[in-house]
């Protein structure tokens, strides 16, 4: 059995724990609409929902993915911190034996998407584990989880509640549906969010939720819009309209990993260290979207 069904239960509660301030207006979508969670042996990154039927498909597999990006981007990030607290001039992944580990785990989670569900969670890496004794990077990662798949939960339960189409007429009309979803699940999660400290958790699992997407094309080397609107586009919106500070860690995050992708994927990576973070992330999307394909 795969670790990740450790955080199954937690996984089901985060729907509530990601924004408890809306819970009478969760309460009335369950009682209306009844959705329901099907945990599938499906291959690749693809959630999604019936909406005639309320259930909603978690793949085993994207679950993993998930949870080994969480882990692997916090490590990345926290590593990459240090290296800049030590004025370092370079930045290297596998500068010591954790952040070797993160990276070696976060491409096994990639593989994994990519072969068979059966292939078992490596036995000399990270895991999930709600054990109280874990260490500070597992316990982070199980947090970001949670934050994110709740970010993607609260997405297939906007398409059932704007009462989307199962088969839409066309790929236009499919983004739009998407972009809908997108707007409204970040909503749930961020909207009037008054605590800094609640805003920063959930932002950055907002930001992951996304940034999975981004790092897959980022990897493979192109961006497609087709029923879905490009990665990067919804990362950006969906963290943009709620971060007001230009350096917020959010924005720091989000290019750190993406950069840290682009060194892996090989493309080449344009900093400016006078340009604030969201800029410096702008400059990201710029670079990707000449990597777009139909």
């Amino acid at each position: 059995m795969s670790p990740i069904r450790a955080l199954d239960e937690d996984l089901i509660d985060s729907v509530a724990r990601i924004a408890p301030e809306k819970a009478d207006t969760l309460k009335k979508f369950r009682i209306e609409h009844d959705p329901c969670a099907v945990f599938t042996n499906d291959q690749k990154f693809s959630f999604r929902v019936n909406t005639e039927s309320k259930e909603i498909k978690l793949p085993t597999a994207a679950l993993e993915y998930l949870w080994c990006a969480c882990y692997a981007f916090y490590v990345a990030y926290q590593e990459y911190s240090t290296a800049n607290q030590g004025s370092a001039s370079e930045f290297d992944l596998n500068r010591n034996e954790r952040s070797r580990g993160a990276l070696s785990l976060y491409k096994w989670g990639m593989e994994k998407l990519q072969q068979s569900p059966l292939k078992e969670w490596p036995s000399d890496k990270a895991k999930p584990d709600v054990d109280a004794t874990i260490n500070e990077d597992v316990r982070v990662a199980n947090e970001l989880y949670l934050c994110a798949a709740a970010w993607i939960i609260h997405h297939e339960f906007a398409h059932i509640n704007h009462g989307h189409k199962n088969e839409p007429i066309n790929n236009e009309e499919s983004r739009e549906q998407e972009t809908e979803a997108d707007n409204s699940a970040t909503k749930w999660v961020l909207a009037d969010v008054a605590d800094e400290s609640v805003l920063k958790k959930r932002g950055l699992g907002v930001a992951i939720a996304t940034l999975v997407l981004t790092a897959q094309d980022i990897l493979a080397g192109e961006f497609k819009e087709t029923t879905h609107p490009r990665s990067f586009q919804r990362l950006y919106y969906a963290i943009c309209p709620y971060f007001q500070d230009p350096d917020h860690l959010v924005y720091a995050f989000s290019t750190v990993i993406c950069h840290i992708n682009m060194a892996m994927s090989g493309m080449e990576i344009v900093t400016n260290d006078d340009e604030t973070w969201k800029e410096n992330l702008e400059t990201c999307l710029v670079q990707f979207s000449r990597l777009t394909r139909p």
